[in-house]
């Protein structure tokens, strides 16, 4: 296997294993978060591929591009039914780290892989 298609497997493992964690706490409903299994999946292996693409300026156009989906996502969350008194960031923050680490994976698939890791650690010790 070629160090793209490493870099591409590990943003893949790293938006499926961010994402199954997302989605346990996601809820249902009107109320549930904005991002699960698939959006991260597809944040990460697009954070890859906008590396692997145009590593400057394609990178921060995505990072941009996530950021203002996951500010709507969470202006969604503030004016929608109201589930609880803290809506939290932690989903759409994470959205977009998860983002940066598939662009990782593609510069040093060891690094984004461990710090996808990191990632679903610290969403899980909730």
């Amino acid at each position: 296997m070629t160090a793209d298609w490493i870099g591409l497997a590990v943003a893949l493992g790293v938006g499926l294993l961010v994402g199954v964690e997302r989605e346990r706490r996601k809820g249902g409903g009107p109320g549930r978060e904005a991002a699960g299994l698939r959006t991260f999946t597809l944040v990460t292996v697009a954070g890859a591929l906008a590396q692997q693409l145009a590593p400057g300026p394609l990178v921060v156009a995505g990072a941009l591009a996530v950021g203002a989906l996951a500010a709507l996502a969470y202006w969604r969350s503030v004016r929608g039914p109201v589930t609880s008194t803290d809506p939290g960031l932690t989903t759409e923050v994470a959205l977009l780290v998860a983002y940066l680490v598939g662009a990782q994976c593609v510069v040093s698939p060891v690094v984004g892989a461990a710090c996808g890791a990191v990632l679903a650690g610290v969403l899980a010790a909730r």
